[in-house]
């Protein structure tokens, strides 16, 4: 804390500003959402009255050193590109469903599908858009002992003598 005099005055002063400029920029804030509204409802005259005020109110604050005369151009720009834009539809945020929001929002949608087809449709999307899981990959059955050893072996070597002993006894045996 400063303890000359006219540093203690100079801190008010400052302190009293600040404030005066919180006091523009949340108005600037506010007639900016009241010109989007405007634009939403479609009535020209409402809307010309918004941007009136809006660029006005920009055109104080930035006289007055509230506000920086780049940013208060940029702000004229977006409010502008806004009016000529045109009413927008709103759309909701969609949120990222995980798989425990996937399976009740299933729940909901044969709930919901005796009462209502249209609801129904609406949240089957969410299970649509919802990431898919792969299961996963099963591993191959166990394989008989004997023809893992046999997989095991080229295809040109002869059967061991255990083989040869199960071997049909109609076979000639090989004389080598």
């Amino acid at each position: 804390m400063a303890n000359i005099k006219q540093q203690k005055k100079r801190i008010l002063v400052a302190e009293r500003q600040r404030m005066e400029n919180i006091r523009y920029r949340s108005t600037i804030k506010t007639a900016f959402r009241r010109v989007v509204e405007a634009v939403q409802g479609g009535d020209a005259a409402v809307i010309e009255t918004a941007h009136t005020e809006y660029v006005s109110l920009i055109d104080r604050a930035t006289a007055k050193r509230a506000l920086h005369q780049n940013t208060a151009s940029r702000k004229k720009a977006r409010v502008t590109r806004v009016i000529t834009r045109g009413p927008q539809i709103e759309e909701t945020k969609r949120r990222r469903v995980t798989r425990k929001t996937a399976t009740k929002a299933a729940a909901k949608v044969t709930e919901t599908e005796a009462v209502v087809g249209e609801v129904a449709v609406v949240e089957e999307e969410q299970v649509v858009d919802a990431p898919v899981k792969k299961p996963a990959a099963k591993k191959p059955a166990a394989k008989k002992p004997a023809a893992k050893e046999a997989a095991a072996k080229p295809a040109g070597e002869e059967a061991p003598a255990e083989d040869a002993a199960e071997a049909p006894v109609d076979a000639p045996a090989d004389k080598s």
